[in-house]
């Protein structure tokens, strides 16, 4: 079999197990309990590899803050210094399995959504939302409320949503996913149907096992408000596929994208756990209030292109049309990417339809050749970061080119010489 037949099998091989796989969410429980090598002093973030001292402003303040959330530190001063003695892991969420929005900050007491696929008997995590961020006029005040908020995820959303998807036989993702692209959302950018499906698919089950009306209420309340909330089950989700079609020899299909506001980093299924990396790019979009401009942003951050990944966000951008408010741009502007993300891909997801494109199925299984041979590379919905934390916009990016061509070159000095 020729090298060109094999790349072929490979690649269909990667995009049957897309197609193929039942993700279901089954629990909510907390980063030491459930990633592999997890410790008391790690602490995850987004995106690929990245020294301490070349992190963004968001993702090193995260990082300090989830030292002082987890007790290894009393001041930022010496989580910095325990830091730079070498005593805390820092390492990207996608290396223990798991991902991360934005800065991406994993602890060990982070409560993780926990989702399945018994096809392929892979696992995804994903970090819980907090919730809009508020404070950005006062570091501090920004900071004391986002450890707080990790404890009330910790201690009242975490085993309130545990206790009542364990009375289930979980929810599965996919029908979620597909719903909400019927109802609008894109499953990156836009997640109000998707969270409005998984409130109904867990509200009676939340009910008959929280017992607290205080905490029912609070519960409900945050699952009501945050629009957000399907992301992190969608993110887990995606882990989960692409740990399905992570070591396929032979497969030229991208298994990761994130970015961790400095450099964008893939891997490749044939190329196994190797990181390839470029230079993020910024992201073109809305600021939320007129006092944000781009010098108060930093380059494309998070994980949760994991989504692109599979073959949702900025691949099936026509089904949430509301997004080109965004980028100031049209519905057609919107059809158009996803008919570039056609010419990257191995194939369309039928289960996953553009309802308002006649139903065709969503781009799926990025194909390192394709990528460099059309000069196309993936369009990614996302939010824009304030270089002090906090999300103050919503828009869209590319990946960079550089990191495909990089993969494509390794790829082939790896099967130099095969027939």
């Amino acid at each position: 079999m020729s090298i060109k037949d094999r790349i072929q099998e490979a690649n269909r091989e990667a995009f049957s197990r897309f197609e193929k796989a039942t993700p279901v969410w089954v629990d909510v429980r907390s980063a030491i309990d459930v990633l592999p090598n997890m410790t008391r002093s790690t602490i995850l973030h987004a995106g690929p590899p990245i020294r301490w001292e070349d992190m963004c402003g968001p993702q090193k303040m995260g990082v300090v803050q989830g030292i002082l959330h987890e007790g290894l530190a009393q001041t930022e001063a010496e989580a910095e210094a325990l830091i730079a003695q070498g005593a805390i892991t820092v390492a990207p969420c996608h290396d223990y399995g798991a991902v991360g929005g934005m800065a991406g900050i994993t602890t060990a007491s982070s409560p993780l959504a926990v989702v399945h696929d018994p096809v392929h008997d892979t696992w995804g995590y994903s970090q819980l939302f907090q919730g809009p961020a508020t404070g950005l006029q006062s570091r501090d005040h920004y900071n004391r409320e986002a450890r707080k908020r990790w404890t009330w995820l910790e201690t009242v959303l975490a085993p309130t949503l545990s206790a009542a998807l364990r009375t289930t036989a979980g929810i599965p993702v996919k029908p979620v996913i597909a719903r909400s692209l019927e109802m609008g959302d894109e499953c990156h950018n836009r997640n109000s149907a998707g969270s409005n499906i998984i409130l109904n698919a867990i509200i009676l089950a939340i009910f008959d096992t929280c017992t607290d009306h205080e905490r029912l209420r609070d519960v409900l309340g945050y699952l009501k408000i945050n629009d957000q909330f399907s992301l992190c089950v969608s993110m887990a989700m995606g882990k989960a596929l692409a740990n399905a079609i992570s070591d396929i020899e032979y497969s030229t299909v991208v298994s990761t994208m994130c970015r961790n506001g400095v450099e964008f980093g893939i891997k490749v299924s044939g190329l196994g756990d190797r990181w390839f990396t470029a230079p993020a790019n910024r992201i073109h979009g809305l600021y939320f209030s007129s006092e944000w401009s781009d010098a108060d942003a930093v380059p494309d951050i998070g994980d949760s292109s994991i989504m692109e990944t599979i073959g949702l966000g900025g691949h099936v951008q026509a089904a949430a049309p509301a997004l080109q408010q965004f980028v100031n741009g049209s519905f057609a502007r919107a059809q158009s990417v996803v008919r570039d993300m056609a010419q990257i891909t191995v194939d369309s997801l039928n289960e996953f339809k553009i309802s308002n494109m006649d139903f065709i199925g969503a781009p799926a299984a990025i194909d390192i050749r394709k990528v460099v041979k059309t000069g196309v590379t993936p369009v990614i919905d996302t939010a824009i970061a304030h270089r002090k934390g906090g999300v103050i916009g919503a828009g869209q990016t590319t990946a960079p080119l550089d990191c495909f061509a990089q993969a494509l070159k390794a790829f082939g000095e790896k099967h130099a010489g095969n027939a």
